[in-house]
């Protein structure tokens, strides 16, 4: 409705330019443009122009609409029907689309419906804002869902007055996010749609960006893509393969018309100017778009090809035998005659996430869906909304979850942002089990299909789009340092930083990891100062972070760390107020002959006995915040724990300490009756927190893992 509606009052502005004073007729134009800070700039410039032309003054408000600046819009707009004869009808649209905005649902169907009884029975909005009605009408329904989710903008150091769109989270950083936006800045300029350079009318192309949370919170360091990724042409990021070693991109003179390009981090003196194409089933001159690779053999995407549903619909198509089958409409329940766009689906591999405008699924603009693919009736389940906060009245879509299973990540052009499209973050309460692996999976032996990857790039551990260079060739020593070298650290005060020998001893677990890939490290933090047991446990996760932090500026992932921080139940430290105690995984196929410290062989424990040393370890998730935890709950109920996966903003709260899942089991089902709904059992091997995929490559050395995996 948005695209309808702005071209049919700029093409207005520019028929009528021409008769209007110099003030008007530049503001017209940049309006036509959509130049609105400038439109509304030539607007103020005159004001007595505004005071006495109401054409001027509408114009005045719906800049003010399009800069997000929502009151003065309103009291422009109330003043217009409060002063003119016969206010134009768009008045009333534009004040439903405020409220809409603010998410007054009741307020904005009942000005939607002012504006259609005052437009002309032909008006081709028509059909268009009785849509938006239906959309009001299921916001004022869902508005009163329960949410077990927060929403979160990244904030001005990522998002700009401009569009920030489309969110790819880095395969091997989670604290690395890629995107796309049209900035100033960006390379080629303002340009006109000719293509010739414009620095008054014109518009900048796309680029492609990153940036990083480090510590897991404040999302900043933007960096744009290097010259031979970025060019003055649009390029919009489209996804990663699976083990991020090439990237999937548009290129294209308008976002409408290129090609899709696949980069595979070559280095820099083997590069030429041009990419190679992806030899797959997109073609963006038939309107597909908005690509999901699923572990490089499976692919979904957007398109607008004849012979679907209308709008766009949603299709897949598979790698089998050295090629892609031809793309397949993913069906009635999925696809509408609207638009469905920018899927994304699950680790379980039959969890789709999308985002759809049918009035009958959304409560304004594209909203994000989710529907699950039943094998055995061989259909999709009808989708559902996942509602507020995550979707708003606005244009919510790219939407992908984090390996955690706790974030979300999505673009949205809501009226409470600082531009036209910003990023966001969402903090899901309770694990989301979709993002499990499910257990027959197998990597497929297809991978990188088309693609021809230079054989020294497995798995990049370093920004390669921005710093494009081979990786390091990883050393393998015979063996790693001696069970000795990881004896526990200690602190004396809250403000106690790294000590230089702290800084050798985590040299060595660094070396260590590296060294062996696949090897999983659990930090584990006591605080001993007399606090209340939650500022003990938050406090003690904070030296965790210090610890893992200096590991992953050492070069190693942040994927194989784990950091927690146990009640220390009244025990005393050798030293200090503070201890990190550090714990292997070791991976499947892992050389027998060597030795590594582990929770008991070669273990050094800060509080000897400690339940959070047995190698295998229930717990009860209760909580997952992105602060400390407030309230007895904790205090209850003994051995209470705080954990988290470095980069990652949420914490995880459990409780108990059980030797077998059915303890376990029982206990949840306890704090369930108490009211904890939501709680769930989480085993632990060694430390490190698994799945019911890692806990099943355990069923040999841990047979009770069998009743949680199944």
């Amino acid at each position: 409705m948005r695209i309808i509606i702005l071209t049919w009052i700029a093409v207005a502005a520019l028929a009528s330019a021409q008769a209007q004073g110099p003030g008007k007729q530049e503001a017209k134009e940049f309006f036509a443009h959509q130049h609105y800070a400038e439109a509304l700039s030539a607007l103020n410039s005159n004001p007595a122009l505004v005071k006495s032309d109401p054409e001027a003054r509408f114009l005045l408000a719906v800049c003010h609409y399009q800069l997000n600046q929502l009151a003065e819009a309103e009291a422009a707009l109330l003043n217009l029907i409060k002063s003119e004869k016969s206010p134009y009808p768009e008045c009333w649209l534009y004040l439903g689309k405020i409220y809409h905005a603010m998410h007054q649902f009741g307020k904005a169907a009942d000005h939607y419906k002012d504006y259609l009884r005052r437009a002309r029975p032909s008006h081709p909005n028509r059909q268009m804002v009785w849509d938006e009605t239906r959309r009001c009408a299921n916001g004022m329904e869902w508005q009163y869902r329960q949410a077990e989710v927060a929403v979160e903008n990244m904030g001005r150091a990522v998002n700009t007055e401009y569009d920030e769109f489309a969110p790819i989270l880095s395969p091997n950083f989670s604290s690395k996010l890629y995107f796309s936006s049209i900035r100033p800045g960006n390379i080629g300029g303002s340009r006109n749609s000719s293509g010739f350079p414009d620095n008054r009318l014109g518009h900048h192309s796309s680029d492609m960006f990153s940036c990083e949370a480090p510590g897991g919170s404040n999302w900043g360091n933007v960096k744009a893509m290097h010259h031979l990724l970025n060019s003055p042409q649009h390029e919009v990021l489209l996804d990663f393969n699976a083990d991020g070693s090439a990237l999937y991109y548009f290129k294209g003179a308008t976002p409408e018309t290129g090609q899709i390009f696949v980069d595979t981090f070559r280095k820099m003196e083997e590069r030429s100017l041009s990419t190679n194409p992806f030899l797959g089933p997109l073609s963006p001159a038939i309107g597909d778009g908005a690509p999901f690779f699923a572990n490089d053999t499976l692919l979904y995407f957007a398109s607008r090809r004849p012979g679907g549903f209308g709008g766009l619909d949603l299709y897949t198509s598979t790698f089998s035998n050295g090629k892609w089958t031809a793309p397949e409409n993913l069906g009635p329940v999925i696809n509408t005659p609207y638009d469905e766009t920018t899927p994304f689906l699950a680790r379980d591999g039959r969890t789709l996430y999308f985002s759809s405008n049918h009035p009958h699924r959304s409560l304004g603009g594209l909203d994000v869906l989710k529907a699950v693919y039943n094998a055995g009736a061989k259909r999709w389940t009808e989708p559902e909304n996942l509602g507020l906060p995550v979707n708003s009245a606005a244009d919510d879509a790219y939407f992908r979850i984090g390996k955690d299973g706790f974030t979300g990540y999505f673009s949205s052009s809501r009226k409470d942002g600082y531009g036209q499209r910003d990023l966001y973050l969402a903090y899901f309460q309770n694990y989301l089990p979709e993002m499990e692996l499910p257990a027959d999976f197998q990597p497929s032996s297809q991978t990188r299909p088309l693609i021809k990857v230079e054989e020294n790039i497995t798995r990049p551990q370093k920004d390669l789009a921005t710093e494009p260079a081979a990786p390091a060739v990883e050393s393998t020593p015979a063996h790693p340092a001696p069970a000795s070298a990881f004896a526990p650290i200690y602190f004396g005060q809250e403000k106690d930083g790294l000590s230089e020998n702290d800084k050798i001893q985590l040299g060595r677990i660094a070396e260590t990891m590296k060294a062996f890939p696949g090897l999983q490290l659990a930090i584990t933090a006591f605080c001993t100062e007399p606090l209340p047991l939650s500022a003990r446990l938050f406090n003690g996760i904070k030296k965790a972070q210090l610890a893992a932090d200096f590991l992953i500026r050492q070069g190693v992932g942040e994927g194989a760390i784990s950091i927690r921080s146990g009640d220390a139940g009244g025990a005393r430290l050798r030293s200090g107020a503070y201890a990190l105690e550090f714990s292997f995984l070791k991976p499947e196929g892992f050389p027998p002959e060597t030795i590594l410290p582990d929770l008991e062989t070669g273990f050094a424990p800060a509080i000897p006995g400690h339940s959070s040393h047995r190698k295998l370890l229930y717990k009860v998730q209760v909580s997952s915040l992105s602060g400390p935890f407030k309230g007895p709950l904790i205090e209850r109920h003994p051995d209470a724990m705080v954990e988290k996966s470095p980069g990652l903003a949420l914490y995880r709260y459990t409780l108990g300490a059980f030797s077998s899942f059915s303890q376990a089991e029982a206990f949840r089902q306890e704090l369930a009756r108490a009211g904890q709904k939501s709680a769930f059992v989480a085993p632990y091997i060694c430390g490190v927190r698994a799945d019911r995929a890692l806990a099943r490559k355990y069923l040999s050395e841990f047979p009770d893992l069998r009743n949680f995996a199944n």
